[in-house]
């Protein structure tokens, strides 16, 4: 899928910097633009930084005594950013987040580890509009 996500804008809220590499390796391979944060105590802020992004990967746990849940409420409540498709990544119990990811609102949840051979479908299904949730490799 070389060049498949061409042109597409795609920030990563992530803190493991393993799978930051891994998600990054394959995005990038794809042809994706990448707006990575791994670090930073206020990521939503951070983002308000970049014209245009077209989806956003957000772990659903960070540092900081935040947690992806709240990084959603806070896109949800900043006008500039709340029309951006969110995808929940995480290692947590699909069974268990999945009804309150969709409740919340998000685009949808890929497991981790994420399948690589999977993924940039994944993220072209749900810019196109489609909900993706994953419940495992």
């Amino acid at each position: 899928m070389i060049n498949s996500l061409k042109g597409k804008r795609i920030a990563i809220i992530e803190d493991d910097v393993v799978n930051l590499a891994v998600f990054a390796t394959v995005l990038r391979k794809a042809g994706a633009i990448l707006i990575q944060d791994n670090f930073t105590a206020d990521p939503v802020k951070k983002l308000l930084g970049y014209q245009k992004i077209d989806l956003i990967l957000l772990d659903l746990l960070l540092r900081y005594e935040q947690d992806g849940y709240s990084v959603f409420e806070t896109l949800q409540a900043t006008p500039e950013l709340k029309g951006i498709p969110v995808v929940a990544i995480s290692s947590l119990d699909p069974a268990t987040e999945i009804p309150k990811l969709k409740a919340k609102g998000f685009s949808g949840f890929i497991s981790k580890p994420v399948n690589v051979n999977n993924f940039t479908q994944q993220l072209l299904d749900t810019l196109s509009g489609q909900s993706v949730w994953t419940t495992g490799r």
